[in-house]
């Protein structure tokens, strides 16, 4: 909530705050809060606080997120500057009700804009296959790379981008979007931008149909399933009863599926209209699922529930949780990758606030191996091309877990001192792609076997790198 302070003359005067809880909390937040949060609360980099999006969430637990922080994020605890009337004084603050947040499909269309096309900025004879899309959060970019010969194609700006772009089947578009709720279009055949539009106040995330035709974004505000066509038109908004945690495309089914964060349902969204329209199909839960990921080839995923603290292998196609593991911190499922030994089907997890991961077998439904890690981190990836699990540890490691033994089998420092994180692949699996997080931070490149390197891209804090294979074809 409060973003990182730099200077002893910005903790001398939170401190002064903290000693008088009837302070300004407003110019506390417009001071430390708003670059992250949002202005008027409604979110941006980070989620919204204002009351529709806080919902059931108590105010002891905003009191410790706020004094103490939060696992795997930006947001630092601030209990050495701030004492508890002035973190009160804060949630109080977050409670106040604003005016409701409205962002009709009027709102929705009176925002779009079509850019003119230009001439064609992507080679005839790029792979587009393996094209790799860098997300740099540093100039509020997406850079357009060509996964063969890790050149620059293209750019185009966006500001902060959240959950990860989406590619159609084909590869001839991709869509993002940011927190504040803006998606953009952008032609993969020509290059250049296409479209863009404003969805919502504050979105959660995007997921597109196969075939590109159908695009689902959910939104925190207002809290809704917003349907749009291939060229960002709206076609339909669905009202939801709670906080969405997300929504994705069904592998290999017609439709769309989303949870709600606090409540315990899930529901369905059809691709195919009646009479134009498309109704939500409701499935009561045994609990909320917070986060969930697919699990490839079957009709099945992994969900987890941050107040019930277990992982649930659930069945969609029957409605019904197959098995259950109790764990000690809620895991990144979203974050979590899928390898073979032979016959046997294997999940690697990592978790929130906990150095480490977890392999589970989706057979027997059981943790076969724990295994510590330097700290925290937030994915684990992998692909056929590699030997490797490659983990991230929320520090300057990349550490490595060799998939036929589950021993760890090494770490790499991509940059001494600065954080590394977030690893993607080319199309065959052949080299793997590190981020370091640092405003002079950079993309580097490994052979995913040897583990050499082989070659090093300047970004500035490049938080995350998506290969359009990988991201169509295989399931992680």
């Amino acid at each position: 909530m409060l973003k990182s302070i730099a200077s002893a003359g910005l903790l001398l005067s939170i401190a002064g705050w903290a000693g008088n809880a009837a302070a300004d909390s407003a110019e506390i937040y417009a001071q430390h809060c708003a670059s992250c949060h949002g202005e008027r609360r409604y979110g941006g980099y980070a989620p919204p606080l204002i009351p529709q999006a806080l919902g059931r969430k108590k105010d002891a637990d905003l009191r410790k997120t706020l004094l103490e922080g939060r696992p795997n994020t930006q947001m630092a605890g601030y209990s050495a500057v701030l004492d508890g009337a002035a973190a009160d004084a804060m949630v109080a603050f977050m409670r106040e009700p604003v005016p409701e947040v409205r962002w009709t499909p009027a709102d929705v269309a009176a925002s779009r804009v079509v850019f003119p096309e230009t001439d064609p900025a992507m080679p005839a004879s790029v792979d587009r296959e393996n094209l790799i899309l860098v997300v740099e959060r540093g100039t509020g970019s997406v850079v357009v790379l060509n996964g063969d010969t890790l050149r620059e194609i293209d750019r185009f700006e966006t500001g902060r981008i959240h959950g990860g772009p989406k590619f159609d089947r084909a590869i001839r578009r991709v869509f993002a979007v940011t927190r504040d709720g803006t998606v953009f279009g952008y032609d993969l055949v020509r290059g250049g931008l296409r479209t863009k539009v404003k969805v919502a106040a504050n979105t959660r995330n995007i997921a597109l149909s196969p075939d590109g035709a159908l695009l689902a974004a959910v939104n925190q505000l207002p809290q809704n399933l917003l349907l749009l066509d291939a060229d960002l038109q709206p076609l339909q908004s669905l009202p939801l009863p709670g906080q969405p945690s997300g929504v994705y495309q069904v592998p290999g089914q017609p439709r769309f599926m989303l949870t709600l964060r606090d409540a315990p349902l899930l529901f369905f969204v059809p691709y195919a209209a009646q009479d134009g329209k498309r109704a939500l199909q409701r499935v009561e839960l045994p609990e909320p699922f917070e986060d969930f990921t697919f699990i490839p080839g079957r009709p099945e995923i992994l969900a987890s529930s941050r107040e019930g603290k277990r992982i649930h292998r659930y069945d969609y196609a029957r409605g019904k949780v197959l098995a259950s593991i109790e764990t000690e911190a809620l895991p990144h499922l979203f974050s979590a990758c899928f390898f073979s030994q032979g016959e046997r089907r294997l999940a690697a997890l990592n978790h929130i606030g906990l150095p480490r991961l977890s392999i589970v077998d989706l057979d027997t439904f059981e943790v076969v191996r724990e295994i510590p890690l330097a700290g925290s981190g937030y994915f684990v990836r992998t692909h056929e091309g590699t030997p490797y699990l490659w983990a991230d540890t929320n520090s300057e490691q990349i550490q490595l877990v060799d998939k036929r033994t589950l021993e760890l089998a090494g770490s790499l420092t991509p940059e001494p001192g600065k954080k590394a994180m977030h690893v993607e692949f080319t199309k065959d699996g052949g080299r793997a792609l590190v981020s370091v997080w640092n405003p002079k931070g950079a993309v580097v490149v490994y052979d995913s076997s040897s583990l050499k390197e082989t070659a090093r891209l300047p970004y500035a804090m490049p938080i995350g790198k998506y290969n359009a294979w990988n991201k169509t074809k295989l399931l992680r």
